[in-house]
Order: structure tokens, then sequence, then C-alpha cells
């Protein structure tokens, strides 16, 4: 049987959300019966791009302080849509106008860590700490070093982060994440559990503490963090198909199966969900469905190794069973 395909929880930082109320204090300024402007701080990354590009088609006639802003809320908008060449576009342009802008400086090393350029963003949070030594600097820092790999300055930037701000959570969060990284499981589960006690109501918080006692094959209490994950937040695709992971795990493939159809009905791109809902079928000897769910994790990604070999195995099966004489 192809093996588990377990997902851990992404990496998060809040350094853009903490930097955020700054533009939108900014567009606040602006004329308030202005379309352009009531656009440009749309929640809906569409309607702020339409928004703002009006705006900034008015050039010089709005304030400086205006232009950095509507450059730098479109480009959040084309961050949030997956468009980080766009985005960092006008984060560039942003920063033209106002070199000074650490909201501008912040959102470019954030699409640079998105898009996996690791190096550029370490760039612009190393001009951050030197500008504003805060704790979210150091956290967005670590986090581009934690996504390169370098998991002891990662946690130099935690430990920063921290000094500077002891009840982060997110820099709790991430620290234990690095820590689980290197294999240090003790040290990852004191930070989760500092993290949950600072945010009881985090479903994240919970996601990083179940996915370590999964790892440890500590199977109820991955559970039961699990439980409490989907109980804060019950439109994380991540947390049924882990707790579908565990559920397997123990060798309720029912409860699985039902855990992985949430993940992909929230989901419905989410190759290892099918991937692992396939397997479940095949802990059930429901071999037609999991072909079935191995094509679509194909389809999905026809990279996916596991789903190869998985779907090698059960037309084999399939074929075989076929073949063999009726008893």
């Amino acid at each position: 049987m192809a093996p588990l395909a377990f997902v851990s929880t992404p990496f998060r930082s809040p350094l853009r959300l903490a930097l955020a109320a700054a533009f939108s204090l900014c567009c606040a300024a602006a004329d308030a019966k202005n379309d352009g402007w009531a656009s440009c701080r749309a929640a809906d990354p569409d309607k702020r791009i339409e928004g703002c590009g009006e705006v900034i088609a008015r050039g010089d006639k709005e304030t400086k302080p205006n232009r950095v802003a509507a450059f730098v809320n479109r480009g959040g908008a084309y961050h949030a849509k997956g468009d980080y060449e766009r985005a960092l576009a006008d984060f560039d342009k942003a920063l033209e106008i106002d070199p000074n802008s650490a909201v501008a400086l912040a959102d470019r090393a954030a699409a640079y860590r998105a898009k996996g350029d690791f190096d550029r963003a370490i760039a612009d949070y190393d001009k951050l700490v030197a500008a504003q030594p805060k704790a979210a600097a150091y956290l967005g820092r670590g986090g581009a070093f934690q996504g390169k790999g370098d998991l002891d300055k990662a946690i130099a930037d935690y430990d920063k982060a921290l000094e500077l701000d002891k009840k982060s959570a997110a820099a709790l969060g991430n620290r234990g994440r690095a820590w689980r990284a290197k294999g240090d499981l003790d040290r990852a589960l004191a930070d989760f559990d500092a993290a949950i006690k600072l945010e009881p109501k985090s479903a994240q918080a919970y996601l990083n503490r179940a996915a370590l006692y999964q790892a440890k094959g500590d199977l109820d209490h991955a559970l039961a963090d699990y439980d409490k994950a989907i109980a804060q937040d019950g439109k994380l695709a991540i947390a049924y198909n882990n707790r579908g992971l565990t559920l397997h795990a123990k060798g309720d493939f029912d409860r699985a199966v039902a855990d992985f159809g949430k993940a992909v009905t929230l989901d419905p791109k989410y190759a290892r969900a099918f991937l692992n809902r396939a397997n479940a079928y095949r802990g059930k000897r429901d071999l037609e469905h999991a072909k079935s769910d191995l094509e679509q994790a194909l389809a999905l990604d026809p990279n996916l190794a596991a789903a190869k070999k998985g779907l090698d195995e059960v037309t084999k099966q399939i074929a075989a069973r076929a073949a063999a004489p009726a008893q």
C-alpha cells in the first residue's frame, strides 16, 4: 500500500497583518465618499485591484501616502490571488514613492517568502529589523530562515521576537515547528503548550500540537487536538485530512474516509487528501473507490509518486480479483 501522505501545518507569520493597520489608516484618510477608495479597501481582491487601479491612475492628484497605500493595497490583493509577480511590482512601486515605507517593505518580504525567494525576503526583513527592531520583523525573518531550512537562525529570530513580545503565540508556534523539524519534540511540545495557553481558541495552535502528537505516535492526544482545531474552525481542510490520517493509523477506516471526504469537499484540489482516502478505501478492501480516488489524485498532481504506485497496485489487484475463479 502507498504510504500515508501526512501534511504538516504551514508556516504562518502575522507580520503582514500586524503592519496592515498602518496602510489601512492611510487609506482611511482619503475621501470616504470616493468610490475608488472604498473599493481599494475592499476585502474582495478583485474589487480591491479595480478600486486601487482607479486611485493609482490619478497619479499626483493623490497625496504621496495615498499613492503608497494604493500600491500596497493592490499588491496585497495580488498576493492573496497568488500573483506574486504583480504583487512584487506594486510593492516596488510603493517603495519607489516612499523608500522608508515599513508596510511596503514588510509586504514585499512576505511576497518574496511566499514565492520561495527566501534570500530576497531575508534581505528585506534585515532592513526592517535595522529600521524597526520589533517582534514582527524578527518573526517574519525567522519564517524566511525556516523556509530556507536554516532552523538555527530561525529559532534565534523567534527567540528575539519572544524577548520583545513574551505573549507572541505566533512566535511560540513557529519556534515549536522549528524545534520539531530539528527532532527536538520535547521543546516543540513545550512551545505548542505555551501557545495554546496564550490563545486557547486558536485552531492553528491545536493543529501544531496535534501534528506533534501524531509524529510521536500519541494518536489519542492527536485526535483530541484535531477535534479542538475543527471545533474552532470547521473549514480547515488540513485538519480533516490529518485527523483522517490519525484515524487510519488507529484502524478506523470508516471515519478516516469520512474525514478525507470532508477535506476534499472543502478543497477539491487537495491531491494528497484523495490519495489518503484511497488508502483508507484500500484498508476497507474497497478497490474500486480506491482506484477512482487515485486517478483523481494523479489528475490533480501527475507527479505524486505514491499515487502512481498505488494506482498500479490497485489496478493489478482488481485484475487479479476478476481473474480468480468464483468460490
